[in-house]
């Protein structure tokens, strides 16, 4: 999660919150945070000398805190950058009841694939309108969020059409279930 601070920072100064709405749209494409962590990474950040912050005082509210990337955290960025990436885990409890599909209640696994698959439709729906919005503002201009945005796209869609191969075989099994 540092480094994805790290590269948002770089872009531009923010506030834990403005970290947040990042997440939440852009980075959150490839990295998921809460406040919670996003706060807790900003205070080894800055005890580590890779972010600094100023305060900027607020009428009847505390005073928010920008921070910015500092050149050791910059020095930081670039050595990760330059270094292989781990392959990526999949940690995805739906997949596991469907492996394990065997035991479980057909008609239960389809109302959840049906929740899931209408959160992923609405994720596909924002991802793309993020990148005709990018496509509109020149995509060499922040050509590498557009890779990253069609990434996400990419990988909503793949979702999308074996959540339709799922439902399928689920449909399928229930049908020769309901005739014996």
């Amino acid at each position: 999660m540092r480094h994805a601070i790290l590269v948002l920072l770089d872009d531009q100064e923010a506030s834990g919150y403005d970290l947040a709405r990042e997440f939440a749209n852009s980075i959150g494409l490839v990295w998921n945070a809460t406040h919670q962590q996003i706060y807790l990474e900003l205070g080894k950040l800055n005890d580590q000398q890779m972010v600094k912050y100023r305060h900027i005082p607020q009428d009847g509210k505390p005073d928010k805190k920008l921070y910015r990337i500092t050149d050791k955290g910059r020095d930081e960025l670039i050595r990760w950058l330059r270094k292989p990436a781990a392959a990526a885990r999949i940690r995805d409890a739906f997949m596991v009841k469907i492996a394990g599909g065997g035991l479980a209640d057909s008609h239960a696994l389809l109302r959840e694939l049906d929740e899931l698959t209408e959160m992923r439709r609405e994720r596909l729906a924002t991802f793309e309108e993020l990148a005709h919005k990018l496509d509109n503002e020149g995509r060499d201009k922040q050509l590498f969020s557009y890779l990253t945005l069609r990434r996400g796209i990419l990988d909503q869609q793949a979702w999308l059409d074996w959540a339709s191969e799922v439902r399928d075989a689920l449909t399928s099994r229930e049908d020769i279930s309901a005739s014996v």
